[in-house]
C-alpha cells in the first residue's frame, strides 16, 4: 500500500474538511425534528442542564453531581454538563439538548482520521475511513439522538489515537493528553469504564511484551502510570462515588431474574428425566448458566440481521436499515481477512479493539443495545476502508469501481430517505411522539386548571418539566418529587393508572377544574358523555393521548 502516501498534507486537510462539513450537515440538518419525538432521557438531560444552569444543582437538588439520578439509574452526568452552554444559548429546546451529540459526532470525524492514520500511516485509508464514518447510519443516528455514549466514543477515539501516535513520537506529553481524553469518557457513559482499561491493558501487553517494540524507558513508565491512573479512576467512580455502580447492579446478567429462571428451568427438567442431583449440578450451575448467557449476548453483536438488516433497539431503529450499509459487507470481510493475515503487528489493533468491543455490553441483560456496544463500530469502518483500498490497488477496471461507487451511493440515498423522511412515521410510539403536542394543548389551560391528572406510566415526567420549562428552584423547593404515585409537582398529579379519568381509583381527585391526560388507547365509556375531550395524534395518525376536561374552562 505504499502508493497510498502520495497525498500532500494540504490536500488531506482540504478533503478532510469537506468530509467534516458533509458529516456535520448530516448531523445538524433539521436536528430538532429528526428523530421525530423526544425521548424521556433526552428531556431529562435537557432539564438537568437547565437546572444546573439556573441553580448549580440538578433536579434532585444535588450540587454539581458526578451522577444524576432520573430513573433510579445514577447515570454519569457528563452529557448533562455538556448541554448547559447550548441550553444557555438556544434555550431549553430539542436542538439545544441534541447539540452536544451532533457536535461531538461531527468532531469524531477528525479524531477517527487521526486514529486510523496513527495506526496505519496511510493518508487515503484515513480519509476513506473518515468518509465512511461521516456517512454511516449508526453514527449519524446516534449523533442526532442526545447519545452520551456517542460523546464518550469521541474521547475514546481521540485518546487511543494519541496513544498510537505516541508509539511513534515516544513523547510523554502525548500519553498525558491521551489519559485526559480517555478519563473524560468515563464521565459520559458506563461502558468505557470497562472497555478502556481492558483495551489499554491488552495493548500494553502486546506493546511491552509480544510485539517487542523499541520503547524509551520514560515513555514506557508513562504508559504504565496512565493505566494505573485509569484503573484507579474507574475504581473511584464505581465504588467510592455514591451510586456509581447502581446502573450495573440493575442491568447485569448475574442479578437478572431471566438468567436465574432459565437455570431453574434446566434444573427442574433434569429432575423430571431422573438425572442425579450431583450430575445435574455439573451441567446446570451458575457458572455454566452465566457463561452461556454472556457468550450468547457477545455473539449477538455480530449477527448479520442486527448489523446489516434492521439494527436495534426499536427507539433507534431506522426502517429496513441495519447498523451498516449492506453493500459494505464484502469489503468489510475482505478487510478483516487482510488485517488478520498482515504481518505488521500494529495492523492487529482494529481486530483487538473489535474483539473487546462487546465485552461490556454482553454483561447487560438487554441484547444488542446500540448505546452500550457503540465502541466497537468504528472498527467496521476501518475494515471496510481497508478492503476498498486494497481492491482499488489491485483492480484497474474503472467500470468496476464506478459500479462500486454507484452501489454505495444508492445505499446512502436509500438510508437518507428512510431516516430523514420515513423514520418520522415509523413506530413513533417508541419515541414519545405526540408528547410535545399534548403539553402544548394543556398549556393553554394550565393557569385555569386546579390540577392536571396524568399517568406516571412510562416515566414521562421529565417531558412535562422540559416542555413546561418548570422553574428548577420551585421544583427543588417541592422536594424534587418526580412522579410518585398520587403526588406531583406544580399542578401535575401522577397516578399509576393509564386511564385516570375513567378509573375507579378513589385516590384520584374528582373535584374542581381538572384536566385528565390519558393514554390514547383508553376506551371510550359512558363516563365521557357530555364531557369535553380530544385526542392528540402521532405523526402516523395513531392516538397518543386523550385529554379530558372536567368542569367548565
Amino acid at each position: 500500500m505504499n502508493n497510498l502516501k502520495s497525498l500532500s498534507t494540504k490536500t488531506v486537510l482540504i478533503l478532510l474538511f469537506i468530509i467534516f462539513v458533509a458529516g456535520a450537515f448530516l448531523r445538524f440538518n433539521n436536528l430538532s425534528a429528526i428523530p421525530a419525538g423526544f425521548q424521556m432521557d433526552e428531556a431529562s438531560k435537557g432539564y438537568s442542564a437547565y437546572s444546573l444552569l439556573k441553580t448549580a444543582r440538578d433536579d434532585n437538588n444535588i450540587f454539581f453531581p458526578f451522577n444524576i439520578d432520573i430513573f433510579g439509574d445514577n447515570s454519569p452526568a457528563g452529557y448533562h454538563y455538556s448541554a448547559i452552554i447550548p441550553v444557555a444559548i438556544f434555550g431549553l429546546s430539542e436542538f439545544a439538548v441534541r447539540f452536544p451529540g451532533a457536535i461531538f459526532g461531527s468532531l469524531t470525524i477528525f479524531a477517527f482520521y487521526f486514529l486510523t492514520y496513527s495506526i496505519f500511516k496511510e493518508k487515503k485509508l484515513g480519509l476513506l475511513s473518515a468518509l465512511l464514518l461521516a456517512t454511516s447510519p449508526w453514527h449519524i443516528n446516534m449523533s442526532r439522538a442526545s447519545s452520551e455514549s456517542l460523546v464518550a466514543l469521541f474521547f475514546i477515539v481521540l485518546g487511543f489515537a494519541l496513544i498510537f501516535w505516541s508509539l511513534k513520537t515516544q513523547k510523554v506529553v502525548h500519553v498525558f493528553f491521551a489519559t485526559i481524553a480517555l478519563s473524560l469518557s468515563f464521565f459520559f457513559y458506563q461502558t468505557p469504564r470497562l472497555f478502556v482499561p481492558v483495551l489499554f491493558f491488552v495493548l500494553l501487553i502486546f506493546i511491552l511484551k509480544t510485539w517487542k517494540l523499541k520503547i524509551d524507558k520514560d515513555y514506557k513508565n508513562s504508559l504504565i502510570i496512565s493505566f494505573i491512573f485509569l484503573i484507579s479512576l474507574v475504581f473511584t467512580l464505581f465504588f467510592i462515588i455514591p451510586g456509581g455502580n447502581r446502573r450495573f447492579t440493575q442491568v447485569n446478567i448475574f442479578s437478572a431474574a431471566e438468567t436465574k429462571l432459565v437455570l431453574d428451568e434446566q434444573i427442574k427438567n433434569e429432575g423430571v428425566v431422573g438425572t442425579s442431583p450431583i450430575i445435574s449440578r455439573v451441567y446446570d450451575n451458575k457458572i455454566v448458566g452465566f457463561t452461556q448467557t454472556y457468550v450468547s449476548n457477545y455473539l449477538n453483536h455480530f449477527s448479520f440481521d442486527y448489523l446489516f438488516v434492521k439494527g436495534l433497539p426499536p427507539w433507534y431503529q431506522i426502517p429496513s436499515i441495519g447498523v451498516f450499509y449492506l453493500v459494505s459487507l464484502p469489503f468489510f470481510l475482505l478487510g478483516l481477512v487482510l488485517l488478520l493475515t498482515n504481518k505488521n503487528n500494529l495492523y492487529k489493533i482494529p481486530i483487538i479493539w473489535l474483539a473487546i468491543g462487546p465485552t461490556a455490553a454482553a454483561i447487560s441483560t438487554e441484547a444488542n443495545n446500540l448505546q452500550r456496544s457503540l465502541v466497537m463500530y468504528p472498527m467496521f469502518e476501518i475494515f471496510t476502508a481497508f478492503g476498498l483500498i486494497y481492491l482499488f490497488s489491485k483492480i484497474k477496471n474503472s467500470k468496476i469501481w464506478l459500479a462500486v461507487i454507484v452501489l454505495f451511493a444508492l445505499n446512502f440515498i436509500y438510508f437518507y430517505h428512510q431516516y430523514y423522511t420515513l423514520s418520522r412515521v415509523f413506530q413513533p410510539w417508541y419515541r414519545n411522539n405526540g408528547f410535545k403536542e399534548m403539553i402544548q394543548a394543556i398549556s393553554k389551560d394550565y393557569e385555569k386548571a386546579d390540577k392536571i391528572v396524568t399517568t406516571k406510566s412510562g416515566g414521562g415526567y421529565p417531558l412535562f418539566q422540559f416542555y413546561i420549562k418548570y422553574d428548577p428552584v420551585k421544583y427543588q423547593s417541592e422536594g424534587s418529587p418526580k412522579d410518585k404515585n398520587y403526588k406531583g409537582f406544580g399542578k401535575f398529579f401522577f397516578t399509576p393508572d393509564n386511564c385516570p379519568f375513567i378509573s375507579k381509583d378513589p385516590l384520584i381527585p374528582r373535584n374542581g377544574k381538572l384536566i385528565f391526560v390519558e393514554d390514547g388507547s383508553c376506551k371510550e365509556t359512558k363516563a365521557l358523555e357530555g364531557k369535553i375531550f380530544k385526542y392528540i395524534l402521532r405523526v402516523d395518525g395513531t392516538k397518543a393521548f386523550r385529554i379530558v376536561y372536567l368542569d367548565s374552562f
